[in-house]
């Protein structure tokens, strides 16, 4: 339906090739998928992320809650099959596995990767991606192709699925050595009223703290 009424748009402004109108409507579902990250003041979802080595093809699942809030923070919490917490308050990076007694702090600026653009909504992707749409892999999601307008030394290629509300459903991201990660949201939730104590860590006593 998306893909039709949006069709129907530029077909008035004039004839284009089918390739174009895979553009056009891919782009204006990555500008759709901006519009609705960056309207929600906060987002909460179970996810389940998953990595794939390119060399020695073995998989690696894990699972967790997600929990989003403008500007720029995040906090993803994993449960399964280990206890991790990865925190973004808007300046630093803290990442803290329990059973190590180490969290390892780094500074936010300047570091931004594909998934956290694409949660945060912070925009400007189509400057630096073309966008393209791509096989759907479940009815009523749309996948969308993004390809680094640039040479870039780690990111291939991505794959984002959205459905036609601009609800981020997928993202799967390829390496320059072949390997995948995958990142899946269920249960999202908008507008929660996420406090914003969840987003500030205080090293643990007896914790190692590691600067990268």
């Amino acid at each position: 339906m998306l893909r039709t009424l949006l069709l129907a748009l530029l077909a008035a402004t004039g004839a284009l090739s089918p390739q174009a109108e895979d553009t056009a409507v891919a782009e204006r579902l990555v500008a759709r998928l901006e519009e609705r990250q960056s309207g929600a003041r906060d987002i909460v979802a179970r996810f389940e992320q998953s990595y794939r080595s390119g060399l020695l093809g073995r998989e690696i699942v894990e699972t967790g809650k997600v929990t989003i809030k403008r500007p720029g923070r995040m906090r993803w919490e994993y449960q399964e099959p280990e206890k991790k917490l990865f925190i973004s308050d808007g300046h630093t990076f803290y990442f803290y596995v329990p059973e190590d007694r180490q969290v390892i702090v780094q500074d936010q600026e300047g570091q931004r990767s594909l998934a956290g653009r694409l949660l945060s909504g912070e925009g400007g992707l189509l400057d630096e991606f073309d966008a393209a749409l791509d096989e759907p892999i479940e009815p009523g999601v749309y996948r969308v192709r993004l390809v680094p307008r640039r040479e870039d030394a780690e990111l291939e290629r991505a794959f984002v699925d959205i459905e036609p509300s601009g609800l981020l459903r997928s993202i799967l991201i390829e390496d320059v050595q072949g390997n995948r990660t995958r990142f899946r949201f269920e249960d999202v939730q908008e507008n929660t009223g996420a406090p914003d104590r969840l987003f500030h860590f205080d090293v643990p006593r007896g914790v190692e703290v590691i600067r990268g």
